[in-house]
């Protein structure tokens, strides 16, 4: 017993503390954190570890001192009225002393503004057009930037899901498509950010188009007052003037006009029909106040217009009907009656204060009757004729114009004939007209002549239009004729009278020819050209004998204040003209010179009496001479020597060409006359005549041989572009050609000699063609 109590002394007892350490543990960090402007916000940073941890701040890197905006407290960083200076990158910092263990957390700061509307850009109201697109924009600042909405205020309608509107949450505009009067109202423009949401209403009103309701159409009397009434609506309602519809006018203003007081414009609201009137007077109106108008209404949508017609009665009247008017013969003729007037008139006749019974008379038909008539008339009888008067009536009065029907006739006799110029075969006459004309003008005059121991059965006629040369032509010399004469208008010929007899004088010279150039006011005819002058004259009367020819003379002058003078020393021009010519040009004149030009018509019995004439040269070079001009009037034997100089340097070319590529031609043969190699005559022939066209084929190629075949041989490996000559040692009669691919055969007929005759022969092969020529030539010659 003792024993096991002694044992129980012996045992000992040792306590242990055990402390569990844990880790850092971020149980309240967020990486990002956005506080709101000026409202105190706690950066949250709970972190646990056991033993505990000891937490500490930085910013960007920086230390953060407690104290200040900063307050460091065990669950965050509390800032005092945070700024947007702020923001940055905040470092929450975890130690653990006792174990040494070191952890931190970044946490991005990003401090928020709430939306602000930015009322430079926004106004509190807007005005939109009906019918057009309009934007209505919303502009608020925030951070982060603000989303947008609209709402209706009066049904709290969110407009993004209205008809027709459309609106972009990230720019704030509200888009109206083809807006409508209904969409006017207050709108609500919202904006939100994570920091707040804020509100902004608008007035918006709808501007309507302005609209012609009623403008009518008016037909007043004359120097009556007209008031002309025009209704428009709109939103705001519209003003309204006039305008009458010309190109000078312009829109009346308010009140009385200044140059036209008898007009006064007056617009006024009518708010019972919620509608503009206004209102255009005219006193004592006149016709000259018909016409359209226009009533203009605008606001600020727009403008509308609408035209109107003011009708101004008035009495009829014949401002336009014809006096007189002429038959002849039961010729059927219309007489027009045109009566102005409003309302329209309506139009009867008389005739010599009878009324005209127009269902009866078949002489007599009215196509109208009004406001524009026309009757018919046959004046098979003389009572047709007298005064038709034309009656026109509306509502305003009665008025009348008279319109004489006139029986014409033949004029009356030519009272005289006078002879104004006599040549031995023409006659030119004038007339004293007769003394009546028969109420139609003179259309023309004709002559009834014959010879005098004639009969007037055998007389013969000519007609001449009125007011041109009464010239009668192809009369006998020395013949005596009987002239009487008649005047002619619409209705015929008057009576034969004014008779004279007249023996036609004898053959003679020509008259003279008259120069036709126009003359300028100094008394010459000036040239556009300084070295030659076209001249024109008329054909002279022959007087018996025709025109053989005409003779010019053209002489250089000087002019001085007393006329013109020949120059001395000076020779003149002369050449004759065929006499088919009634022009000729002077050519190698001299610039800047007066000429004076005579012409002469000659025919068997001798030359007229000169027509003169003075022209006057350009000045120095003629400006009027175009190149081709110059190439055309060049001397033909100045062309002719530029053709031939052309001809020999083509030649020598083609010559040239041949010795340098061929061996061959002129130049080959004297450059070998000057080696002095030995050759026969020949040789010679064929070295100067090998070349030959068309180019290029000459001969005397060089590697060129001389062979001899038979008929029917074989002339192959023949070059491209080969010429093969065939020098015959007796006349052939045929030569046949065949070719191959690179060879010909040559098929050569004989035929009777002759000592005289040389035959050659050339065959020219350029792989496609063959072409044989055979020509005789004499013995000796060189070809």
């Amino acid at each position: 017993m003792i024993g096991r109590r002694e044992k129980k002394k012996k045992q000992s007892r040792k306590i242990l503390a055990i402390e569990t350490i844990v880790a850092i543990t971020w149980e309240d960090a967020p990486e990002e954190q956005f506080p709101i402007l000026h409202k105190d916000f706690k950066v949250r940073c709970k972190v646990t570890a056991q033993p505990a941890p000891q937490v500490d701040w930085m910013r960007n890197g920086e230390i953060i001192s407690t104290g200040g905006r900063y307050v460091v407290e065990t669950d965050g960083l509390t800032i005092q009225k945070p700024a947007e200076s702020d923001d940055g990158v905040y470092t929450c910092r975890a130690i653990v002393v006792q174990t040494g263990e070191l952890a931190q957390r970044d946490i991005r700061v990003e401090v928020h503004t709430p939306p602000a509307f930015d009322t430079q850009h926004m106004q509190p109201s807007t005005r939109i057009i009906e019918g057009d697109t309009a934007t209505i924009s919303c502009k608020a600042l925030g951070k982060p930037k603000p989303t947008f909405s609209w709402i209706k205020a009066s049904t709290q309608q969110n407009m993004a899901s209205a008809d027709r509107f459309k609106v972009n949450p990230l720019t704030g505009d509200m888009i109206i498509s083809g807006v409508r009067p209904e969409d006017g109202g207050e709108y609500k423009c919202v904006a939100s950010n994570k920091a707040s949401t804020v509100e902004k209403t608008v007035l918006v009103t709808v501007l309507v188009k302005p609209r012609v309701i009623e403008f009518r159409n008016l037909s007043v009397p004359i120097k009556s007052e007209v008031r002309m009434e025009c209704r428009a609506s709109g939103n705001p309602l519209p003003t309204i003037t006039f305008r009458k519809l010309n190109q000078q006018a312009r829109p009346y203003v308010l009140g009385r006009q200044p140059t036209e007081p008898r007009i006064e414009l007056t617009s006024v609201e009518d708010p019972t029909r919620r509608e503009a009137v206004g209102t255009l007077r005219i006193s004592n109106i006149g016709r000259y106040d018909d016409g359209l108008y226009i009533c203009i209404a605008s606001n600020e949508g727009g403008e509308a217009t609408k035209n109107g017609h003011l009708s101004i009665e008035f009495p009829p009247s014949f401002a336009s009907t014809p006096v007189d008017v002429w038959s002849w013969g039961q010729n059927p003729v219309n007489i027009s009656c045109l009566a102005e007037s409003i309302p329209n008139a309506t139009i009867t006749w008389k005739l010599n204060e009878r009324e005209i019974d127009f269902k009866r008379d078949q002489n007599v038909y009215m196509y109208s009757s009004g406001p524009q008539s026309v009757i018919r008339i046959i004046p098979r009888r003389r009572d047709y004729y007298g005064v038709y008067k034309c009656i026109a009536t509306n509502k305003l009065g009665t008025a009348e114009t008279t319109i004489t029907l006139k029986e014409a006739v033949p004029p009356s006799e030519v009272q005289q004939a006078k002879i104004q110029a006599m040549t031995a075969t023409t006659i030119t006459f004038n007339f004293v007209g007769p003394q009546n004309f028969g109420g139609r003008p003179l259309k023309a005059y004709a002559v009834h002549y014959k010879k005098s121991q004639d009969t007037w059965d055998y007389a013969f006629n000519k007609t001449w239009p009125a007011d041109s040369p009464y010239v009668l032509e192809k009369l006998i010399p020395q013949m005596e004729y009987n002239f009487r004469f008649a005047a002619a208008n619409e209705v015929g010929f008057s009576n034969w009278a004014a008779g004279i007899t007249m023996q036609m004088p004898r053959r003679a010279a020509p008259e003279e020819p008259r120069v036709l150039n126009q003359i300028i006011e100094d008394g010459y005819v000036v040239s556009p050209y300084s070295d030659r002058m076209e001249v024109r004259w008329k054909i002279p009367a022959d007087n018996g004998e025709p025109i053989d020819n005409y003779q010019i003379k053209y002489c250089p002058v000087r002019r001085d204040i007393s006329g013109y003078f020949d120059l001395t020393g000076e020779p003149c021009g002369e050449m004759p003209i065929s006499q088919e010519h009634s022009s000729v040009e002077l050519k190698s004149l001299a610039p800047d010179t007066f000429y004076r030009v005579e012409i002469q018509a000659h025919n068997m019995i001798g030359y007229s009496i000169p027509g003169r004439a003075v022209i006057k040269t350009a000045r120095g070079t003629d400006p009027h001479v175009t190149a081709a001009e110059s190439l055309f009037i060049m001397s033909s034997g100045v062309i002719v020597a530029i053709v031939v100089v052309s001809l020999l340097v083509l030649l020598l070319l083609i010559d040239l060409f041949c010795f340098c590529v061929n061996s061959a031609g002129l130049l080959m043969l004297m450059c070998e006359s000057l080696k002095g190699k030995p050759k026969d005559e020949d040789a010679k022939l064929g070295g100067l005549y090998g070349w030959r066209f068309p180019l290029p084929y000459c001969s005397n190629k060089e590697g060129s041989s001389t062979n001899s075949y038979g008929s029917g041989s074989e002339v192959d490996k023949l070059p491209p572009d080969a010429s093969l000559y065939i020098e015959e040692k007796e006349p052939l009669k045929e030569i046949n050609v065949m070719n191959g691919k690179d060879k010909m055969t040559i098929e050569i007929m004989p035929m009777m000699q002759d000592n005289n005759l040389k035959k050659e022969t050339m065959v020219d092969y350029d792989f496609k063609n063959s072409i044989a020529k055979t020509g005789f030539v004499g013995k000796d010659s060189a070809v």
